[in-house]
C-alpha cells in the first residue's frame, strides 16, 4: 500500500505540474484540443477514446464506492472532467483512509467493518 501512495503522490504533482505547462504555453481551451484529436480519427483520437472509456469505468467505480448518492455522482463527474487531477488524489485519501486495508479501498462504503 505504501508504493501505491507514493506512485499517486508522484502522479498528483506530474499531472499538475504537465497542466500547468500545458495551461501557459496553449491556454486553456483544452475542449477545443480534445475535440480536434477526437475528431481526427487518428492515433491521438484512439489514444483520446481509450482514456475516455477508463474515465467512465473510473466514475462507475467512485459512484458506487461511494454508495450512488450526490457526493458520489459529484465525485464520478470530477472524475470524468478533471482525470488524475481529481481522482489521483480522490484514491490517495481512500488509501489513507481504509487504514491499508485493500478490501477497504476497493469497496468503500460496501466494506464491512
Amino acid at each position: 500500500m505504501k508504493a501505491l501512495k507514493v506512485l499517486l503522490i508522484v502522479s498528483t504533482v506530474a499531472i499538475y505540474a504537465i497542466t500547468g505547462l500545458a495551461s501557459l504555453t496553449q491556454g486553456l481551451n483544452w475542449p477545443a484540443v480534445a475535440m480536434a484529436d477526437l475528431l481526427a480519427l487518428g492515433w491521438r483520437s484512439q489514444f483520446d477514446i481509450d482514456f475516455l472509456i477508463h474515465l467512465f469505468l473510473l466514475a462507475t467505480w467512485v459512484t458506487w464506492r461511494e454508495g450512488a448518492g450526490p457526493r458520489a455522482y459529484f465525485f464520478a463527474f470530477l472524475s470524468i472532467v478533471m482525470g488524475g487531477m481529481f481522482s489521483f488524489p480522490y484514491i490517495l485519501f481512500a488509501a489513507y483512509k481504509s487504514g491499508g486495508e485493500p478490501k477497504a479501498l476497493l469497496l468503500g462504503v460496501h466494506a464491512r467493518p
